[in-house]
């Protein structure tokens, strides 16, 4: 028979189960105690004497006694004298109908000391007397050890963070603090109160300021760790850098609370790099006893930093994370650098590091250059280094290895490489036009008179002949100059996306039926600053250039869309318009991509391409102000990107409209010319054009000469070469019109010198080389009537 079961059997529980009777109604007893038995809370019914007539389970457990030899017990009896004692005015109270709640220590007497919630709930009968209670008690010991043991953790934390040389702060989401350490309100100043509601954006430099407010925000918002670097000013009034991480932390809810935020003073390692080094040399000897300082510096470090042993034992790493990296630097202490994780990954430099470890470890420095190529991840470059660090007496005590990622620098380096290839080559290109033009018009002119004086009809068919010949060459060196950038386009606002849209029947019958062609031009682009025919002629050339590249047919796209340039050695920041163009063809080599927008290189058999596409397509796209890339791997297609740069206004391309051809006659033989270049065989050929419109000519052979010319006898109009030695056509034209403001000038160039003619002498008109004796008779009437 259970101890309920002799409970309910004795007589002193007799008056229990008939108060429990008549409350529930007749409801069996026995259920009632299984129900206080399933209970986890110790629970225990003492009547008017104080003795135990009702205990549960919990209860009998909680003294570790059977529950028969608890029944009938006095409180003083099971307490003991001691307890009781404490307890009695508890018991009083309750007995006097006042509930009574307690928490108190319990010596149990197999247990030890415990700590417990107890409960005194008076039983009120109808007389209004409470002639009994219902005693509850909870066991919070461990509760109770928890809390106490939160308590010393939080006072431990406090001890740690005060002893920690870098600053530590909990801030809520009003960003006021929580939480400073010591060393927080050792660089702020002040009370402990001003540092926790400090603004500390009165404390950045301005120089930075905007900088970290921005990433703040955008930190604090991805609800990520986010890491802040700067200077701020110190309480004593001095600007020290800080390299600050800052983490988010939620409430029990996931609701964000607020950050825990950690900052190092990184002066001296944004400051003085070198000083780290001299540290190292410097307190060694101190290693262990500054170990948290040098800890903070090594750290702050912005390479790859490990310390070794002479014989090349891993030491100490620093935490950097770079993609090449493995993710758990310290699991490479205690091993050789050649043999940790990292280097096992790109076991092609294990001999480097070997090589290095020995080089550093007889006194010498030892660097290099190294590419960390590794299947699934992008090749990184690295500058890595390994030096002696030596104690006072010279001895090598410790080796440093350091790697520094230069990949950008690598990329913006070879970026500036092919920039500076394209422009020598733009400059030798342009002045071989420009000397080519020259030629080409005494060429031109020449060949022009001769047709028109030829009776012979197959002389002049070979005299024609030879002209249109003549004439194709000017055209190249017009290509020529588009790559130079000399030659000047007219460039004005223009809209990508329709330009190309109005050359799709073109393209169609260019590319024929076995390309299909993709187009994904957005039509709200922003204009572009370029020449419209040049785009137009640009995006025709890479169009046969891709269908060439497609001899069974393929997929050639136009895809237009913004882009904000930064930091691109090749181009200004800003705004741009992308145009990009790309097939599915053959693709090229590297050593063919490399050369791509060189002027006359082709990889077409003789006679399909004069190499002259692509560099035109370049030279447009410097000239606008923008740049042409490209992109091809064998068998993967080419694409070609054109980045034209934002127009800020539309370009001003109006331009003063020719008279009608009937009008331009007159009377000539009155009006005298100067014709001043250093070209004898041009200022030949000019000369005798014009004398022969029966003109009064004078010739001069440099700029000295012509203004001497000029200045003996002043002419109705001056024939000026722009591009001469010594004196240029800008230095003469200026020394003309500064004495004669209205001096009729006409400028020949084998360059088109427009934007610096129109700021010399902005009504002056511009002859281009070649010319035709009749485009020279034009133009000079026009001057002349101007």
């Amino acid at each position: 028979m259970s101890d309920g079961a002799k409970a309910l059997k004795s007589g002193a529980a007799q008056p229990v189960q008939e108060r429990a009777n008549a409350a529930t109604g007749g409801f069996d007893f026995a259920s009632i105690l299984a129900v206080a038995d399933a209970l986890p809370m110790p629970i225990a019914y003492l009547d008017e004497e104080q003795r135990y007539r009702f205990i549960n389970k919990a209860f009998a457990e909680f003294f570790e006694r059977p529950r028969s030899s608890i029944l009938g017990l006095t409180a003083k009896e099971l307490l003991g004298d001691e307890v009781y004692a404490i307890r009695k005015p508890l018991f009083d109270a309750a007995y006097a109908g006042e509930r009574q709640w307690f928490a108190a220590d319990f010596p149990h007497p197999t247990r030890g000391p415990l700590a417990v919630q107890a409960e005194y709930v008076p039983q009120i009968g109808p007389d209004g007397r409470a002639r009994s209670i219902v005693a509850l008690v909870l066991d919070v010991t461990e509760h109770r050890t928890a809390e106490r043991a939160l308590r010393e953790s939080e006072e431990r934390f406090r001890r740690i963070a005060n002893q920690a040389p870098v600053l530590m702060w909990v801030t809520r989401l009003d960003r006021t603090r929580d939480f400073v350490n010591d060393a927080y309100m050792a660089f702020v100043g002040g009370s402990r109160e001003e540092a926790c509601t400090l603004d500390w954006r009165t404390k950045i430099h301005p120089d930075d300021h905007d900088r970290i407010v921005a990433e703040s925000i955008a930190g604090e918002a991805s609800l990520e760790t986010f890491t802040l670097e700067g200077r701020y000013k110190r309480g004593d009034g001095e600007w020290r850098w800080l390299k600050s991480t800052s983490s988010p932390r939620f409430n029990p809810d996931g609701e964000l609370a607020g950050f825990i935020g950690a900052a190092t003073d990184i002066t001296v390692a944004k400051e003085a790099e070198l000083d780290l080094k001299r540290q190292v040399e410097q307190r060694t000897a101190e290693l262990a006893r500054r170990e948290a300082q040098f800890r903070a510096v090594f750290e702050a470090a912005l390479e790859v930093m490990v310390l070794l042993e002479p014989d090349g034992t891993v030491l100490a790493v620093n935490n950097r994370r770079e993609i090449w990296r493995h993710p758990n630097p310290d699991d490479a202490i205690g091993q050789k650098l050649w043999n940790s994780p990292t280097m096992q990954a790109y076991p092609q430099h294990i001999q480097t590091m070997k090589k290095g470890i020995a080089q550093a470890a007889k006194g010498h420095i030892f660097t290099a250059e190294i590419r960390m190529e590794r299947e699934g991840l992008p090749t990184a470059h690295l500058d890595v280094s390994v030096q002696p660090v030596r104690d006072q007496d010279g001895t090598i005590i410790y080796l440093l290895f350091e790697a520094r990622d230069i990949t950008e620098l690598k990329a913006a380096q070879e970026q500036l490489r092919q920039s500076q290839k394209m422009e020598a080559l733009g400059q030798l290109t342009g002045g071989i036009a420009h000397d080519f033009n020259n030629l080409l018009t005494v060429v031109v002119g020449g060949l022009d008179l001769i047709s028109k004086r030829i009776e012979d009809e197959k002389l002049r068919k070979y005299a024609t002949n030879a002209l249109t010949a003549a004439e194709r060459g000017a055209r190249l060196t017009g290509q020529l100059l588009a790559f130079s950038r000399v030659q000047r386009l007219e460039v004005r606002a223009t809209n990508i996306a329709p330009l190309i849209e109005n050359m799709r029947p073109l393209l169609r019958n260019v590319l024929g039926p076995g390309i299909e062609k993709n187009f994904d031009l957005h039509e709200n682009l922003k204009p572009v600053l370029a020449d419209p025919t040049q785009v137009e002629v640009a995006v025709l050339n890479l169009a046969i250039n891709a269908r060439d590249a497609m001899p069974n047919g393929g997929v050639l796209s136009f895809v237009s869309r913004p882009v904000e340039i930064a930091n691109d050695p090749g181009l200004e920041d800003g705004e741009y318009i992308e145009l990009c163009i790309s097939d599915t063809g053959v693709g090229m080599p590297e050593d063919v991509l490399d050369r791509a927008f060189e002027p006359f290189f082709t990889t077409k058999e003789v006679g399909k391409g004069t190499g002259l596409g692509l560099s035109m397509v370049y030279g447009m796209a410097r000239q606008s102000g923008g740049v042409a890339r490209i992109e091809s791997e064998p068998g993967k297609g080419t694409t070609v990107r054109i980045y034209f740069r934002v127009a800020g206004r539309a370009a001003d391309h109006s331009g003063a409209s020719e008279s009608d051809e009937a009008t331009a006659h007159r009377e000539v033989a009155a009006e005298r010319i100067l014709v001043i270049d250093d070209d004898p065989d041009v200022r030949a050929f000019i000369s005798e054009s014009l004398a022969e419109e029966g003109y009064s000519v004078r010739e001069a052979a440099d700029g000295k000469s012509g203004l001497s010319a000029f200045a003996a006898e002043p002419p109705d109009l001056v024939v000026l070469d722009f591009i001469m030695p010594g004196l240029s056509g800008a230095d003469v034209a200026s020394r003309i019109l500064s004495k004669q403001p209205l001096q009729p000038i006409l400028f020949v160039s084998g360059y088109s010198e427009t934007d610096s003619i129109k700021r010399i002498a902005p009504n002056a008109p511009l002859l281009t080389k070649p010319f035709r004796a009749e485009a020279l008779s034009k133009a000079v009437r026009s001057a002349l009537r101007a």
